[in-house]
């Protein structure tokens, strides 16, 4: 070992300063050797945090099985936060760490076996489910849940026979040990999930934590069997479970079936599973209700907008196809019956669009008369009032309206002595595509402020560059 190195880590172990301390780990960040890994393992104890910072990272830079073995013992460390960083150096470390933990695992401290099993379930490789599985029968019950919870992340088809042995065993380990099966899946863990739900839903008092986790699992695993069951038992179900329930139901139908086409009878549970605070469920009755055309689920999907972004994505995607999705939305923004008026005002954008489309194509199209006039007028109302994100999608539902009268209507804003608000529209103008935009922009060439000059200018070259050359309007 070179001087400079071992006066690097008397640095890091006994330097009186953070900051030489610190630095020095981050000079021993490229150097190697087991001695050097040794320091930066015991400076994890650093009472500084910037020390310990930097040789966390110097020994993730270094990385390998031996930095996981120096680390691991520091797992059952009095000091939780030295605990915690080893902790997640090992996950972070990955497969590297398996043979450092596994002789946690037999630990005489139960939280120290715990946590071992914790981060082999995170980390885990194959063949580590097999050392696990006698802590099934640990004597501390955080073991035992701890350790159901690693073999479902493992995913080992091997193990589900213990696991079901846990289930029978272990009261207060049913949750885990069904979580982790329909993590594992196969036949036999399926088989298990549907008939320990149908025996719990026929309890005068089941578990209600169990219950959810069995529907949740039977949800990711079960077959066409558990779907009819599921459909057939929905009615013994209670409260908010019965949301769970359907939610199983649609992601056991998309899987099995490619497609969602549930009874109509299932209508009126699923517009109140639409109101559950889980994006998922929420999602799942969307994809339930897609095939009922009743205008009162086209009002409750839209105002089921603003949630979640892959849900908003969803609700677009459904709502385009539906008949009375546009007077359905005019009616909803002008009633102030949307949580987002932005997504209402874009979906107008899109099915003004699409409708525009159908009339290129000479398709026929369902739009009654003054539809088109009165949506206009309603986004238009929203402007005083909207933010900048919703600003921009008015101007651009308005120019898929009505392109000539957004003209007209941007004109009287522009009209406004704030020379603020005449750069606001104008740069809200920058990315919308219709043929108007430049025209309307190229006014503002000759305004009396310097800023809406620049702006304009700048917006005109912006689109004249993305169109190849051509000369500004006089």
């Amino acid at each position: 070992m070179k001087d400079e190195t071992k006066t690097r880590i008397a640095e890091l172990l006994s330097g009186k300063e953070p900051d030489d301390r610190r630095r020095a780990a981050e000079e021993l960040s490229d150097q190697h050797g087991l001695a050097v890994i040794a320091a930066l393992a015991a400076a994890l104890n650093d009472e500084n945090k910037g020390v310990r910072d930097a040789a966390c990272h110097a020994l993730l830079a270094m990385g390998g099985a031996n930095v996981a073995r120096a680390i691991v013992e520091y797992i059952a460390d009095e000091n939780i936060v030295t605990r915690n960083l080893a902790g997640e150096l090992l996950h972070q470390l990955g497969k590297d760490s398996v043979p450092a933990l596994l002789p946690y695992v037999q630990d005489s401290n139960q939280d120290v076996r715990k946590f071992a099993v914790d981060l082999l379930g995170l980390v885990g490789s194959e063949g580590v489910a097999h050392y696990i599985v006698p802590l099934l029968d640990d004597p501390d019950e955080n073991v035992i849940a701890a350790s159901a919870e690693a073999l479902g992340n493992l995913r080992n088809p091997e193990v589900v026979p213990q696991l079901l042995q846990a289930y029978k065993k272990h009261a207060f380990a049913q949750a885990p040990v069904a979580e982790a099966l329909g993590k594992i899946g196969g036949a036999q863990a399926s088989d298990f999930l549907l008939l320990t739900f149908n025996k719990n839903v026929g309890e005068e008092s089941p578990d209600p934590v169990v219950l959810f986790t069995l529907i949740e699992s039977l949800s990711a695993v079960g077959d066409e069997h558990a779907l009819v069951v599921l459909q057939s038992r929905i009615q013994h179900v209670r409260g908010r479970l019965r949301n769970v329930v359907l939610h199983a139901i649609v992601r056991i139908a998309e899987r099995v079936h490619g497609k969602v086409d549930l009874p109509l009878s299932l209508t009126r549970d699923l517009l109140v599973a639409l109101k559950d605070d889980d994006p998922r469920i929420k999602s799942s009755a969307v994809k339930g209700l897609a095939s009922s055309a009743d205008s009162e689920v086209t009002q409750a999907l839209l105002r089921t907008f603003g949630v979640d972004d892959e849900l908003d994505e969803l609700l677009y995607t459904l709502l385009e196809e539906r008949d009375d999705s546009l007077p359905g939305v005019v009616e909803c923004l002008s009633e102030r019956q949307l949580k987002s008026p932005r997504h209402g005002i874009k979906l107008i954008g899109r099915l003004a669009n699409r409708l525009i489309q159908q009339i290129l194509r000479h398709e026929s199209f369902a739009c009654k008369e003054g539809v088109l006039t009165r949506a206009f007028k309603v986004v238009a109302a929203e402007w005083a009032e909207a933010d900048e994100e919703t600003r921009a999608a008015i101007v651009d539902t308005l120019f898929h309206l009505d392109g000539d009268r957004t003209v007209g209507f941007l004109d009287t804003i522009m009209e406004d002595p704030d020379p603020w608000l005449r750069v606001h529209v104008i740069e809200q103008l920058a990315a919308i595509g219709d043929r108007r935009v430049p025209m309307f922009v190229n006014r503002f060439l000759q305004d009396e402020d310097e800023m809406v000059r620049e702006v304009a200018m700048g917006i005109l070259q912006s689109r004249q560059e993305a169109m190849g050359n051509g000369e500004l309007i006089a």
